[in-house]
Parts: C-alpha cells; sequence; structure tokens
C-alpha cells in the first residue's frame, strides 16, 4: 500500500511500531491476529495496523497471516486497491474462503472491475465450482476482447495460473462442453488434458480440432494428437500421425516430436538423421547436442560424439552429466586415465553413482585392487551423507567379492549396513559373498531381511531360489520364490535360467529344457550354457551340447562352469 495514502497523523504510529519491534502490549508482533489486538481509538487506527501488519508479514514470507490482516483492513475501508491486496494474498496462501471473503468485498467495492472478475474465475476454480467458474470466465473473455482484443488466449493463460493442473483441466473442458468448441479451444483442452495425461480427452479434441481448424491448427493438432496416442502406448499410430509432415515441417518444436518418437519406436537411424538437420539449425541447442551426442554414443561412435560432449561441458546445467558421457569416450576410445579424470568430475550430478562405479573399475584394470580400495576410502571420509558412504562402502564389498576375498567382502558390507541397516542392496550383496564361504545359513538370513524390505524384489526373489535349489532339497518353495520373480520380471534371462535349473533338479527336464534354451537365446553366458548342456545331454541330445559347448569353450577357454560341464558331459 502506497504510504501516500496513509494519514500525515499516523506516521508516528507506523514509525513506532516499527522502531519498538512491532509489539503491542506483551505479546510479540509476529504472534498476534486479527482477532487478538489491542484496542484502537479508531477504525482506521485499527485499519492502518492491520495494512503494517499485514505488510510485515507478507514480507517475512507468511502469506496466510498477511491475508488475514488485509481481509481485516478490508472490511474498514472503501479503497479497492486494499481489497484487491487482500485476494492476492489470500490467493496466494490458497486460503479459498478467505479469498472468497475478500473478493465479495472487492466486487461490492468496485463491481465493474475486470480483475476482480479474473480472481473470482480463479478462486472458484479452486473451490471446485465448475460451472460458476465457466461463466465468469466468458464474462472475462468478452471484457478482455472487447477492451484489448485476445480475449480467450487471456482466460487460457488465467488458467494456466492455477498450480493444480487437473482443476485447469476440468475448468476448461467445461468450457468446451458449454460456450466454446472452436479448434483453438479444442486445441487447448488438448494441451490442458495432456498434461494431467487424460490421453483419451486430448486425443479426441486434437482429431476435433483437425476437422475444423485452419492449415496452422492442423499442424498443432497433429502435434497433440501424436502426444495422446503416444500416451496411449500407441507409437506406429502417433508416428503416422506426424510423418506425414513431420520431415517437411518447418516448426522446430514439431520436428523434435517427431524426432523423439522416432526414439521410442527405436527408429533410431530415422532419429540420428533428423537430429542432425536440427543440429545444423541450433548448433547451441542444449538439448538438440544432448540427444545427439547419446545417439552417437549409442552407436559407438565415439569421434562424432566427443565435440558434442566437449560443447556440452561448457554449458554448466550440463557439464556434470557431459562428464560422465565424456568418460564413456574416453573408454571406448582406449583412454583409460582420461577416462577416471572426468568421471570424477561427474560425481555429484545425475550420474554421480555410475560415475563412481566406472572410476573404481578402472582403478582396478589400470592399476590394482589396493589403488581402488584407497580411492573409495578416501571418498568415504570426505562425504558426510549417508547414501553415499553406503554406495561407496558396498562398492569396496563388490570389488573385493569380484576378486574372491569373500570374508573381506563381508566386511566392507557390515561396514555399510553400520551406516544404513536395512538397505536390501548391501544385504542381497553380503549374502552372496556369505554363500561363496558356504554358510548358506547366513545368506538365507540377508536374503530373506531384505525381501521383508523390498517383498516384490526380483532379483532378490531369484537369487535365494536358486539358492535353496543349488543349496538345499527345498524345490517346493525354490520354484515358488523363482515364479514370482518371473512374473515381475518375465524377460529376465537369468530368471529363466533359475526356472530351467530347479525345474531340472525337480525331474522335468523338459520342461527345464524349454526355459534354458529362452535363457540362452537372450543371453549366451557360460552359467546358462553349462545347465543347458547338462539338461540336454540327459535328454539324449549329446551332439547339440557339444556343439554348444565347443563354442562356448571358443570363446571362455577357462571358465571353470564349462569345464565342469565338459567332465560331465564325458561321463555322460
Amino acid at each position: 500500500m502506497p504510504s501516500s495514502r496513509l494519514p500525515r497523523r499516523f506516521v508516528s504510529l507506523s514509525l513506532a511500531l516499527l522502531i519498538g519491534g512491532c509489539t503491542l502490549g506483551n505479546a510479540p508482533f509476529a504472534d498476534q491476529s486479527i482477532s487478538n489486538v489491542a484496542t484502537f481509538s479508531s477504525p482506521l487506527s485499527y485499519q492502518v495496523y492491520n495494512i503494517l501488519a499485514g505488510e510485515m508479514f507478507a514480507k517475512q514470507g507468511n502469506v496466510a497471516q498477511a491475508a488475514l490482516h488485509y481481509v481485516a483492513a478490508a472490511q474498514q475501508t472503501t479503497d479497492p486497491a486494499v481489497a484487491q491486496r487482500a485476494v492476492e494474498l489470500a490467493m496466494s496462501a490458497e486460503d479459498t474462503p478467505l479469498a472468497g471473503r475478500a473478493l465479495e468485498r472487492w466486487i461490492k467495492l468496485s463491481p465493474d472491475s475486470s480483475e476482480a472478475m479474473q480472481y473470482q474465475a480463479l478462486a472458484k476454480v479452486r473451490a471446485e465450482k465448475y460451472a460458476e467458474a465457466v461463466k465468469d470466465l466468458v464474462k472475462v473473455r468478452d471484457a478482455a476482447e472487447k477492451k484489448a482484443g485476445h480475449g480467450f488466449a487471456f482466460i487460457v493463460s488465467l488458467l494456466a495460473l492455477e498450480s493444480d493442473a487437473n482443476k485447469s483441466y476440468e475448468t476448461f473442458k467445461r468450457y468446451v462442453e458449454s460456450a466454446d468448441s472452436s479448434p483453438q479451444a479444442q486445441l487447448a483442452l488438448a494441451s490442458f488434458a495432456l498434461k494431467v495425461e487424460q490421453f483419451e480427452v486430448a486425443l479426441q479434441a486434437s482429431q476435433a480440432a483437425k476437422k475444423q481448424g485452419n492449415a496452422a491448427e492442423k499442424v498443432q493438432a497433429a502435434r497433440w494428437a501424436a502426444k495422446a496416442l503416444a500416451g496411449l502406448g500407441k507409437l506406429p499410430e502417433a508416428i503416422k500421425e506426424l510423418e506425414a509432415i513431420g520431415k517437411q515441417a518447418q516448426d522446430t518444436d514439431f520436428k523434435l516430436d517427431y524426432a523423439r518418437l522416432l526414439i521410442l519406436a527405436d527408429r533410431r537411424e530415422e532419429a540420428l538423421s533428423l537430429y542432425k538437420q536440427l543440429y545444423a539449425t541450433f548448433p547451441n541447442n542444449p538439448d538438440i547436442i544432448y540427444t545427439l551426442s547419446l545417439l552417437h554414443l549409442e552407436q559407438k561412435s565415439f569421434t562424432a560424439a566427443e565435440p558434442l560432449i566437449a560443447k556440452l561441458l561448457t554449458m554448466p546445467e550440463r557439464a556434470a552429466d557431459a562428464s560422465y558421457f565424456m568418460g564413456q569416450i574416453h573408454e571406448g576410445l582406449q583412454r583409460p586415465k582420461q577416462a577416471i579424470e572426468v568421471y570424477q568430475q561427474a560425481i555429484g550430478g545425475q550420474y554421480s553413482r555410475e560415475a563412481t562405479l566406472r572410476v573404481a573399475d578402472l582403478l582396478v584394470e589400470t592399476e590394482s585392487l589396493a589403488k581402488a580400495r584407497e580411492w573409495l576410502q578416501a571418498q568415504v571420509g570426505a562425504t558426510t551423507n549417508n547414501e553415499r558412504q553406503v554406495l561407496l562402502l558396498q562398492l569396496d564389498g563388490q570389488l573385493l567379492h569380484d576378486a574372491g576375498q569373500y570374508a573381506e567382502a563381508i566386511e566392507s558390507f557390515g561396514k555399510a549396513l553400520a551406516v544404513k541397516a536395512d538397505d536390501p542392496d548391501v544385504l542381497y550383496s553380503r549374502a552372496l559373498s556369505t554363500e561363496k564361504l558356504g554358510d548358506f545359513g547366513k545368506a538365507e538370513a540377508d536374503l530373506r531381511a531384505a525381501l521383508k524390505l523390498q517383498p516384490d524384489n526380483a532379483t532378490v526373489l531369484n537369487a535365494l531360489g536358486y539358492m535353496l535349489a543349488v543349496n538345499t532339497q527345498r524345490y517346493a518353495e525354490a520354484s515358488e520364490l523363482i515364479t514370482k520373480a518371473i512374473a515381475g520380471r518375465p524377460d529376465d534371462p537369468a530368471i529363466m535360467d533359475s526356472m530351467g535349473w530347479v525345474l531340472f533338479l525337480m525331474g522335468k527336464p523338459e520342461e527345464a529344457e524349454t526355459w534354458l534354451r529362452k535363457a540362452y537365446t537372450l543371453l549366451p553366458d557360460p552359467e546358462i550354457a553349462s545347465h543347458l548342456i547338462e539338461v540336454l545331454a540327459v535328454r539324449g541330445n549329446k551332439a547339440e551340447a557339444q556343439g554348444i559347448l565347443d563354442t562356448m569353450l571358443s570363446k571362455f577357454p577357462d571358465d571353470s562352469l564349462l569345464l565342469k560341464a565338459k567332465e560331465k558331459l564325458v561321463g555322460l
């Protein structure tokens, strides 16, 4: 409220409030409410107090208390500006009833105010009085159109101010149904619907706009229809919606939508071609550079990706992510030392976990396990973040496990669990090391503890089922666990392998073969191969078993599981 509106005789009061620490009686100013204030000599002094208090609370960020004071002031004045300020604060505090009281006063003081009508419409949207809100929006639209044109665009912008997108959508849907079914309204409805994932409504509105609209509206309708179809999981139809005009369209957003759909549909080559065109036109657009570089990385085109990632490194908002991908490039180009350096720069960003893993693995490969552990321990000492400490200690244990140092691995996992006792990933990792030392009882206990935390964790279900199958004769229980795991991840070859092996141990070699063939087709891994070889041999198909063994030994000549399978094949 401008100070020039305050009578001069009240200047001393405002100064006294400020200089005196804003107290009234024995209570601190911040604890006062509009129902608990000192007695004032006149309504005007009470009004001034509430305005000053409201502004003080607003500056402190306490908009709810500020709104209370301003609503009290609005009841004592004929100045619509005070009522407007009361409405603004109440709306900001999302206090719909209080905003309604303030609006009632504002409209009474200024019945022709278009701003008051706008706030009233928003208040009704928040109160979910959608039919009434639509009536107000029509009035606002007509007034804005008469005053400066663009009335429709004005009410769309007004609804966009509402923080609850569902309420904006519900209001505008009723607006289209009752007041305006024009192509532009249908397009706006599609946009609101997409924000709240009402894809069917968005598709219907887009199709209606496409039938009635002009050329520009038809293009926009195709974009929204494609997004809706993609949201419904109908990627081929979404692409078909755009591809007729997607390649020729000049609109950048349209091309980007088309290119993203191509990526989702796994049409990478076409997407790559389109992103190259976009990059040629917009060489400094970070989103285009980012996606284009990832498309090159997917194809292992490291030299093509490198200058793009280098450009991202100069953009502060992308630098951490770019460091991680530059590390991948250095690895791909056989530059491990440079990879380690840039991976460390990615720590703290979106790919912090992955970067940490890569640094540790590369240190093992290029220097030694001891060097990698030394780096990890330094990282543990440098952070107070519990999640990161757990990650670092778990990774230390994993390196030790991979090196066959199972007792030391268990010690590291124990340190991680001392930081976070209920971490299912660490419990799972410790179980694998414990089983390697032959203590299946403790391994089972850790896996069951992990399952209490995450009952549907397919990895843990599969591990426990497989451990039961190979360490006990509790085959029925093992089969039940693995069945639950495969329900969660039906295309996982490791779980298929477990299912095949437990069926074989249960005396069902024919069913076992079916599962193991599926697993081996998806993942020609030595362990899966060794299981399939044994099952085929038992079923009398030694020639095929020998062929698979020869193929796998040519790739993994020293693998212990394959060598055991060779011995069994000879003995059968």
